[in-house]
């Protein structure tokens, strides 16, 4: 062993950078589970017990929208929650035959082999189960996801090499998985079509406060597709009907939708309606733009709280402060949304000088264990009465929450501890 503090020869130096750059392309740190190049060894093993084993290849249903919806870093974590969830299933339907991989490192497909049919069965039934998960508050409200799952079959045969023996299965799995994509995107298509073609979208409203006095300022209005539907959740919706082109006329549908429901509020309640880079786009082509629209169903623009999150803020930057400027001439107010995700930066608050910053439900969470948060918390706060803007605290799960946001200066709270979002008819 060389003295310590003696510099290694270069050369054990490159060969130690080569070896952790090898193992960061085998493993996945996220999830914790090596790749499919990394398993290859197993796998041929499997086939020399068994000429035939079958593989899946599984991806969260939602990939068309989650990731976009919830940023990188929290889909992460998502990731890394369903293979935990993988895990458990093949304790449970594996019974030590089977083996769990990533397609790819830092990707978001996992491949399972397992032999036996009788296992392959089970496990194939127990994958397009819902996959349960901490309950998040925010747009979707999702208490679950579900899985894609595309099986195929690897034969052994002689005559070809074992790898592409392997790679062929797996190549039917994807194929399967393709397939089965899209005939759920022909379904949800034709779902999507009905709900814009019916107006068939459900409007729930979830109260903000003002504490101590506990005195409802506002409601946030949530848009929901119809109940029991893929649709029915806000990401789903939305990461969908972006997807078709659509986005502008769901959303326009959906502040028609809110102003007609709003109705019901109590006297004098603040309207918080949030929208994307496409639907304010649309909106603001719209003949008469929001104002007319608002308006026309009889709230004057005082009473409207326009919520717009930092990326959508980022697609074009001076043309979204245009639009926001001219909508703030019309007496419309300007929420900041999602402040404290990987997206946040101060300098666009600075820019726009919202009325409101609502702080992202992830920075609120458990706030009152994590001292980081709290600092973050105060800092934010401090800036926006810097720049007179108020601070909403979104998310707000526990009492204790609720009162170290309160001791930091926040004092505008929504959350599932104040009240559900639920229709108000």
């Amino acid at each position: 062993m060389p003295d310590e503090g003696v510099p290694l020869p270069r050369d054990v130096v490159e060969l130690q950078t080569e070896l952790l750059q090898c193992r960061a392309n085998l493993y996945d740190t996220g999830t914790g589970l090596p790749s499919v190049a990394m398993v290859l060894d197993r796998v041929r093993r499997m086939l020399d017990e068994e000429d035939t084993i079958r593989v899946f290849v599984i991806r969260i249903e939602q990939e068309q929208s989650l990731e976009a919806s919830v940023g990188w870093e929290a889909y992460d974590r998502v990731l890394a929650l369903v293979a935990s969830y993988l895990r458990e299933v093949l304790s449970l339907h594996g019974k030590g035959r089977a083996v769990l991989a990533v397609d790819a490192v830092r990707g978001d497909r996992f491949v399972i082999f397992v032999m036996g049919r009788r296992h392959g069965q089970d496990l194939a039934d127990a994958l397009h189960g819902p996959v349960p998960v901490e309950p998040v508050e925010g747009d979707g409200g999702a208490e679950e996801i579900r899985l894609r799952v595309g099986q195929g079959t690897i034969r052994r045969d002689p005559i070809l090499r074992i790898e592409r023996c392997i790679y062929a299965g797996i190549e039917e799995a994807l194929n399967d998985f393709e397939r089965r994509g899209e005939e759920l995107d022909l379904e949800r298509r034709n779902e999507l079509t009905r709900v814009l073609r019916e107006r068939s979208i459900r409007i729930l409203f979830q109260p903000i406060l003002r504490l101590p006095q506990r005195t409802i300022v506002g409601y946030e209005a949530l848009s929901r597709g119809p109940e029991g539907s893929y649709l029915e959740s806000a990401d789903n919706l939305f990461g969908f009907a972006e997807r078709e082109g659509v986005l502008g006329e769901l959303e326009r549908l959906c502040v028609e939708k809110a102003l007609g429901a709003a109705h019901r509020l109590p006297l004098g309640s603040n309207l918080f309606i949030n929208l994307s880079y496409i639907g304010l786009d649309s909106l603001d082509d719209a003949r008469g733009g929001l104002g007319h629209l608002v308006r026309q169903a009889g709230w004057s623009p005082r009473e409207f709280v326009l919520e717009i999150t930092e990326r959508a803020y980022a697609r074009d930057p001076e043309k979204v402060k245009r639009q926001l400027s001219d909508l703030r001439r019309q007496g419309f107010r300007i929420a900041i949304d999602d402040m404290g995700t990987g997206y946040s930066s101060l300098n666009i608050v600075a820019d726009l000088q919202p009325d409101y910053i609502k702080l992202d439900r992830m920075l609120v969470r458990d706030l009152h264990h994590e001292p980081i948060k709290r600092n973050l918390v105060q800092a934010i706060t401090g800036f926006a009465r810097s720049s007179q803007s108020l601070i909403i605290a979104e998310g707000v799960e526990k009492g204790e929450e609720a009162s170290v946001l309160q001791e930091l200066g926040v004092h505008l709270l929504q959350g599932f501890y104040f009240g559900r979002p639920r229709s108000m008819g």
